[in-house]
């Protein structure tokens, strides 16, 4: 028969072991190199003029069971002087269905008077959005579980960062 002390102690144990492990958790998840960060040094040697800004979002989950979310945005001066920009958000969901769910559901968005949407080719799913009057395109696609969104000034920047983009995301 246990005694009062040996319950407690067990109590104890377990209550740490508890405590250690849902802290540890969020530390583990903190140490994988954001795929923007590999992406950038990508882009670095192809396009050397972009300058690369890691980002962080305190966002809501933009699904359900989403398991993590990386932002980047990337800036140079284009020939004429200007600022060009492109912004970079990669999702991974639970699992494919839920990533493609999400795509079908708000990733094509809806064609105005603004903005054009069409089906693009790339990933399992892409829907690319230009609206010419703000001179802005967007890019939503999904591979797998991941869930990416391209924004950026011009529609050929989109497309190419899209490409990259694609070229970091891991086969799950």
């Amino acid at each position: 028969m246990k005694t009062w002390r040996h319950k407690k102690r067990e109590y104890l144990f377990g209550s740490l072991l508890l405590l250690l492990i849902s802290v540890a958790s969020p530390f583990q998840a903190q140490t994988r190199i954001p795929l923007t960060n590999k992406m950038a040094h990508s882009v670095r040697r192809v396009e050397p003029g972009w300058r690369y800004i890691g980002g962080w979002c305190s966002c809501p989950p933009t699904v359900p069971g989403q398991v993590w979310r990386d932002n980047g945005t990337w800036d140079r001066k284009d020939k004429q002087g200007q600022r060009e920009f492109v912004d970079v958000e990669i999702v991974l969901a639970a699992s494919s269905e839920e990533s493609a769910e999400w795509i079908r559901r708000f990733g094509g968005g809806t064609s105005s008077r603004i903005c054009q949407v069409v089906k693009y080719q790339l990933g399992d799913e892409a829907y690319l959005l230009t609206c010419p009057r703000s001179f802005k395109s967007t890019l939503n696609y999904r591979k797998g579980a991941f869930l990416v969104r391209v924004h950026g000034d011009s529609q050929k920047i989109v497309e190419r960062f899209g490409r990259y983009t694609l070229a970091q995301l891991p086969a799950r």
